[in-house]
């Protein structure tokens, strides 16, 4: 695939529950900016579209999970990337809504490659959206619902990267 034929939407996942943190941390304050929103933010330079995962968003289209709810960030890229292969995309990259501040840097050498994931944080990654009925069947059959676990399975680029902020629990906010 030429570059040129490369078309990439991006997803913010932000269907978890919060258990750790309380209370929706989509929604939570850091330096000013909802959690949720320092991840769109960070996925508009590099992508023509983005989708959110697990939630409404005023401003995105939302998507649901796929083959239902409760599947974990698994479920909510399966059904981001089957949302943007139906929209003529062929990549989606992936972020949670936890992780405030990812380098653009970082966004930038994955969406050079085909398919990869962060290793520190394995949700942060970029993926073909032609993947996204096997990943559903993947889902649907007897794996491990671990994001790491089906990139290995794929022989995905894993991509390492300086530590990235991961706010899990109100104490992660400075």
């Amino acid at each position: 695939m030429t570059d040129a034929a490369k078309r990439i939407a991006g997803v913010v996942l932000a269907g978890g529950r919060s258990a750790r943190f309380g209370s929706d941390k989509a929604d939570a304050l850091y330096r000013g900016r909802t959690l949720i929103d320092w991840s769109i933010a960070a996925l508009e330079p590099h992508c023509e579209a983005i989708f959110v995962s697990g939630r409404d968003h005023p401003a995105l289209t939302g998507v649901a999970d796929r083959p239902k709810s409760g599947l974990g960030p698994l479920g909510g890229l399966a059904g981001a990337m089957q949302a943007a292969e139906a929209s003529g995309f062929t990549h989606i990259l992936s972020l949670p809504c936890d992780t405030p501040e990812v380098p653009s840097s970082l966004l930038e050498r994955l969406v050079l490659v085909d398919g990869a994931y962060v290793t520190s944080c394995p949700v942060i990654g970029i993926w073909p959206t032609r993947l996204g009925e096997s990943l559903e069947a993947w889902l649907a059959g007897d794996h491990p619902r671990a994001v790491r676990a089906w990139a290995e399975a794929h022989d995905f680029a894993a991509i390492d990267a300086e530590p990235i902020l991961n706010i899990n629990q109100v104490v992660d906010l400075p």
